[in-house]
Formats: C-alpha cells, structure tokens, sequence
C-alpha cells in the first residue's frame, strides 16, 4: 500500500474537530507543545522521543500519546525509512496537567460520562507509548487518509474513526498495565540480553544462539524481542553491528571492508546495504562527513533502559 505524504496539515474541513493531523516523515521534530491531545501511530521505523526530558524508543507499530501541557520532540534526527501517522485532537479547554477532567471539542459523540472514562484512564497512565493493536493502526491510517480526502458521509466517517481511534488507545494502555508476571519476567531477560548483545554484537550470532543465550524458546524470544524495541532480533543485531561500525569509521581510517568484517558483518557488500538502510548514507560518505552517532546511541540505550525498569 502507498501512503500519501501529507505531513502537517491544518484541517480544512474538520477545523473544529482537529488542531492537525499528517501522515509521513520529517528529518526532526522539533520540541513543542499541541493545545489539544496528540496521538501517532508509528507504521514503521524507530522513532527517538522525549517528553519533558523524558526519553523514549518508539518501536514500529506503537502508539504513542501525548497531552497539551507536555513539551515533547525529538531527542536526535529520524532513522530513514519512517512512516507515522498523527492527529491533534481539539479540546474544550488545554488543563493544567493535574486533572483528568479534560472534554473534547463538540462534535465528536461522546457524553461527559464517556470522556471522563477516556481522559481518566489516559491520565492515569504514567507512560506515553504502547504496542498498538491492529485495530488501532487501521483506525489511524484510515482517520488521516479521511481527514486528506473526504468524500462521501466524510464527517460520519471521520467521528467514528476518531472515537475508534480513543477507544482503542485505552485498550492498549489497559493491556499493557494487565500483563502478567511470567510475561514481564521474560521482559526482563530479553533487555538484559539486549545489553550483552549490544556489547557482544560483532561474535558470530544466530537465532537459536541468541535466544539460548537469553534462556528462552526461539519463538518467544523473537516475539518478545519484536515487541520490546521494534526490530526481529536478527535486525537488532545488525543495528548494533552498524552503531558499532559508525564509532569505527569516525575514529579511525581502516578500510571500509575491515570496519564490517570487525563489527560482525560477513561481507562489505551487505554491510553498505544495511548501513545505508539505518543511516541514509554509505559508509565511506558517512566517513567523509565523519557524522556523529554518539548522542543518538545515548538516547538509544537510556530508552532502552526505561523499558527494562518500566518492566520490573
């Protein structure tokens, strides 16, 4: 499917309902604040964010909310390859971040009962992204491709969606806070492994060693390892090996072929493919410009770090 680009737009014909909505990718977000509540759905790619200094790693596949009071952006430029879709919900009134008695502007359907139960539980979560269901992604993307092009019954359309897209964010967030302890256990050994990989990432891994190395059956670690930083655990791997490989190629002058052949890759041919997919560049332009990965690497890890606590 080929998603339009449409990256931000004011409302033409929903002004009333919605601050912004967009679909796509940008190189940054800049740190700002919305007047109503924001929620994106990231389709693909890994996203770098902070809300009021707070960081997180936004996988692929997640939602992730955010209320008007709360600055928020980007901690380091975009990985290529993105794509997320985002609308600005319009509200009564912004609030001041210690009351859950937020109301949407008039026209979505909802009594005050139901937007108490919403807002309420959205409040109450103490964190912004969760694994979206696929519901909700098909509710999102279909919400910001209404809002580009309505047609025929498009305000119908565009409430329902909207309403769909709320329902299902709190389901997400009451999924996540009902996950049971044998799951977060798990949880645990994939991120302390996630460590040790990202340390160990240049020895000659597979699936079946990875996941006997993290103490899990190879189908549970590949699913757990998808849902915690967005990537199959073979990917990951390569994203380490290519970090790795960025400290390499600005530090020093080795040969483009020796930085692959020490970071793990088995050839230099698939080393450029899959640096160029992470980086949007080749080693040896990165190298000219000898770019520096060090910040994003630190927000890298420190969210990294946030979902292991977030798991004990």
């Amino acid at each position: 499917m080929i998603h339009a680009r449409h990256f931000p737009r004011k409302p033409r014909h929903f002004a009333e309902l919605f601050e912004e909505y967009g679909s796509g990718s940008i190189a940054r977000l800049p740190v700002h604040q919305n007047g109503g509540v924001e929620v994106h759905y990231i389709a693909k790619g890994h996203l770098h964010w902070e809300i009021e200094g707070r960081p997180f790693l936004v996988a692929p596949r997640s939602v992730f909310f955010t209320f008007p009071w709360e600055r928020h952006g980007s901690c380091v430029d975009f990985e290529p390859g993105h794509l997320f879709h985002f609308v600005v919900y319009r509200l009564k009134e912004a609030g001041n971040g210690k009351t859950p008695d937020l109301r949407l502007a008039d026209g979505f359907g909802l009594s005050d009962s139901e937007q108490a139960d919403i807002f309420t539980a959205l409040t109450a979560s103490g964190d912004r992204c969760f694994t979206g269901s696929t519901d909700f992604a098909w509710a999102m993307t279909r919400l910001t491709a209404e809002l580009a092009r309505p047609g025929i019954l498009a305000r119908t359309s565009v409430i329902a969606l909207s309403r769909t897209v709320l329902c299902e964010l709190v389901r997400s967030i009451h999924l996540a806070q009902t996950q049971d302890t044998e799951s977060s256990a798990s949880e645990r050994r994939v991120l302390d492994f996630v460590e040790e990989l990202r340390a160990r990432c240049s020895e000659p891994w597979t699936l079946d060693s990875m996941a006997e190395a993290c103490g899990l059956k190879r189908t549970q670690f590949e699913t757990l390892t998808r849902e915690l930083t967005g990537d199959a655990p073979s990917f990951l791997l390569n994203r380490f090996r290519v970090r790795q490989s960025q400290l390499s190629l600005k530090n020093n002058d080795k040969s483009v072929t020796d930085v692959a052949f020490e970071a793990g890759f088995g050839s230099s041919q698939y080393f450029a493919r899959v640096f160029r997919g992470l980086v949007g560049m080749t080693p040896s332009e990165y190298r000219h410009q000898r770019g520096n990965m060090a910040r994003y690497d630190r927000h890298f890890l420190r969210a990294l770090a946030r979902l292991k606590s977030h798991s004990e």
